[in-house]
C-alpha cells in the first residue's frame, strides 16, 4: 500500500428486505385509491351540501403549490390590472343573476369567473416577485391603522364561521367577503398608485353611470327590465330569487313602478348612484374642457330622474349629501389655498348654519320632507325598520360575539309582506353576524380611512390625486346609507374605493412640494 494512505475496508450496501419498496408503493397506491373512493362517495351522497368542505384540500394544495413557486422577480402585472378592470366591469355592467347554472354546482356568475383567476394571479405575483410585494405594501404602510382594521375584520369573520348556526352557509359568505371585498381592497391599493389611474376611474364611473341611467329610463318606459323574457336559455336560472328580481317592483301604497336597471333591486341602483354622483360633480367642477364640464352638469338631471324612478329615500340622501360634503371640502381648500379670498373662510364658518338649515328644511318643506324622510307610501318600510331594531338589539346583546357571517337575516327572522326573509339595516346585520366588536371594526375601517385622507389631502395634491375628495365622499355616503340598507351588491365597489383612497394618500404624502393650484383651478383633462 502506498505511503501516506490509510486502508479502508469495503463499503457494504444498506440491507433491506427484498420487495419492501414495492410493497410500500402498492400500499400507498391502495390507500390513495381508498381515500379517493371515499371522497367521491361522500360527494355523490351529499351532492353540493359539503361542496365547500370537500374543496378545502384542493384549495390548500393549490396554495401550497403557489407558495413553493420560485422567485423570478417578475409578476404578471398587466394580467392583474386587466382582471381587476374586468371585475369592475362585471360588477357594474352585467346583471349578476344572468349566469350559467350547472345542476349540483354553484352559479357561474361573471364576478366569480373573474374573481377566482384574479385571486390566483394575485397570489402568484406575491409569491414570485419581491418588488411586487414591496409595491403593494407601500400604500398599506401609509395608512397602517386601516390595514390592521381590515386584517382584524377578516379574522373576526373567520372566527365567526365555526360559531355559526350554519357553518356551511357562513363559509360561503366568508369566501365571498375575502374575494369580493378584502382582495379587491388590496388589488385596488396597488393599481391606483400609478398616476392617472384615479382620474380614469372617475371618468369610467361617469360613463357607466350614464349607461345605467339610460337603461333605467328605458325600463321605466317598458315597466319591466328590458331583458326580461329575452334571456338566452344557457343564462336563464330557474330560481325563485331570480324570478323576484325580474318581476316588476312597486310600493304597495303607491303602486308606482320602481326602476332597478342592471341591479337586483331599485335600492341597489339608488345606492350606486349615490356613490357615483361625487365623481360626476368632481368632473363638472374641475375639468378644464368646457364641453366636458357641460356634459357632466347635464348628467345631474339624468341622475335625479333615475333616483326618482327608484322611489328610494337612500338615493336622495346620497345625492344631497354629495353636494353638502363637496361644499365644505371645496370651501376648506379655498380657505387654505387662497388666503386673500374671504369666500372660503366665510363658507367654512357659516357651514354649520347651512347644514342645520338644510336638515331643518327636510322636515318643514313638504316636497323635500317626502323625498328624504318619506310619506305615507313609505310608512310601512319605516315601521318595518323599527320592528327589526326592537327585535334585533336583544339578540345582539344576548350573543355579543355574533351569530356568524351571513346569518344576520336568519337570526333576526323578520319577513316582509311577501314572506321573504329580510333585514333592512346593515348596522343591525353586521352586529348580528360579527358581534359588537365586528360592528365597531367594520365601520372604523371606513371612518378611519376617511379621516386619514382628509388630513393628508388638506396639505397637498394635484389634479389626479384630487380624486381623493369624491372617493372620501362616496365612502361617507356608504357609512350613512348602510344605516338603512343592508344589501351587499355594491360592497366590492366601496372596497375598491377604500383601496384607491389609500393609494392616493400615499401619492400625496410622497410629494415634496404643494402644487400652486387648487382642485377647482387645476383640473383633470378629459
Amino acid at each position: 500500500m502506498p505511503r501516506g494512505r490509510q486502508y479502508v475496508g469495503p463499503t457494504l450496501a444498506a440491507y433491506h428486505q427484498v420487495g419492501w419498496r414495492s410493497r410500500r408503493r402498492l400500499f400507498l397506491l391502495g390507500l390513495l385509491a381508498l381515500v379517493s373512493f371515499a371522497y367521491g362517495a361522500i360527494f355523490a351522497l351529499t351532492q353540493t351540501y359539503f361542496l365547500m368542505q370537500l374543496s378545502v384540500p384542493f384549495v390548500v394544495l393549490a396554495l401550497l403549490i403557489i407558495w413553493c413557486l420560485p422567485e423570478t422577480g417578475q409578476a404578471p402585472e398587466r394580467l392583474l390590472e386587466g382582471l381587476f378592470a374586468a371585475f369592475l366591469i362585471a360588477l357594474l355592467c352585467w346583471p349578476d343573476y344572468l349566469a350559467v347554472a350547472i345542476p349540483g354546482l354553484p352559479w357561474f356568475t361573471a364576478l366569480r369567473l373573474v374573481a377566482v383567476p384574479l385571486a390566483i394571479v394575485l397570489l402568484i405575483s406575491l409569491s414570485q416577485s419581491p418588488s411586487f410585494r414591496a409595491d403593494m405594501a407601500r400604500p398599506l404602510k401609509a395608512s397602517p391603522i386601516t390595514l390592521r382594521l381590515v386584517v382584524l375584520f377578516s379574522l373576526i369573520a373567520l372566527v365567526s364561521v365555526p360559531l355559526s348556526s350554519d357553518p356551511s352557509g357562513s363559509t360561503s359568505k366568508f369566501i365571498v367577503a375575502m374575494l369580493y371585498w378584502v382582495m379587491i381592497f388590496f388589488v385596488s391599493a396597488w393599481v391606483f398608485q400609478k398616476p392617472g389611474r384615479a382620474t380614469f376611474l372617475a371618468f369610467a364611473l361617469w360613463m357607466i353611470l350614464v349607461g345605467i341611467c339610460v337603461i333605467g329610463l328605458w325600463e321605466q318606459r317598458l315597466q319591466s327590465v328590458p331583458w326580461a323574457g329575452h334571456i338566452p336559455s344557457f343564462l336563464k336560472i330557474e330560481d325563485p330569487a331570480v324570478e323576484r328580481i325580474l318581476s316588476a317592483k312597486s310600493r304597495a301604497a303607491s303602486k308606482l313602478y320602481r326602476v332597478q336597471s342592471k341591479f337586483t333591486t331599485p335600492l341597489g341602483l339608488a345606492e350606486f348612484l349615490a356613490y357615483a354622483t361625487p365623481f360626476v360633480l368632481h368632473i363638472a367642477l374641475t375639468t378644464r374642457r368646457f364641453i366636458v364640464r357641460i356634459a357632466a352638469l347635464a348628467t345631474f338631471p339624468l341622475i335625479w330622474t333615475t333616483i326618482v324612478g327608484t322611489d328610494s329615500r337612500l338615493g336622495m340622501v346620497g345625492f344631497f349629501m354629495t353636494f353638502m360634503l363637496y361644499l365644505i371640502a371645496w370651501a376648506a381648500l379655498r380657505w387654505r389655498r387662497s388666503t386673500k379670498s374671504l369666500f372660503g373662510p366665510a363658507t367654512v364658518l357659516a357651514y354649520p348654519v347651512i347644514f342645520v338649515a338644510f336638515i331643518l328644511s327636510t322636515f318643514f318643506v313638504g316636497r323635500l320632507r317626502a323625498l328624504i324622510w318619506g310619506g305615507g307610501a313609505q310608512s310601512a318600510s319605516t315601521e318595518s325598520r323599527k320592528i327589526q331594531i326592537a327585535s334585533g338589539i336583544p339578540k345582539i346583546l344576548g350573543r355579543p360575539w355574533g351569530h356568524g357571517i351571513g346569518q344576520g337575516a336568519e337570526t333576526l327572522g323578520f319577513r316582509n309582506g311577501a314572506g321573504v326573509l329580510t333585514i333592512d339595516s346593515y348596522y343591525l346585520g353586521i352586529a348580528l353576524e360579527l358581534g359588537i366588536v365586528g360592528f365597531v371594526v367594520f365601520y372604523a375601517i371606513f371612518i378611519g380611512a376617511s379621516l386619514r385622507a382628509i388630513r393628508v389631502s388638506l396639505r397637498q395634491f394635484d389634479s389626479d390625486t384630487a380624486v381623493i375628495f369624491p372617493l372620501v365622499i362616496a365612502i361617507i355616503n356608504f357609512v350613512i346609507i348602510k344605516s338603512i340598507f343592508s344589501q351587499l351588491e355594491n360592497h366590492p365597489l366601496v372596497f375598491a374605493f377604500l383601496g384607491a383612497t389609500l393609494a392616493l394618500v400615499l401619492l400625496i404624502s410622497n410629494r415634496d412640494q404643494v402644487p400652486s393650484a387648487s382642485p377647482t383651478a387645476d383640473s383633470s383633462r378629459a
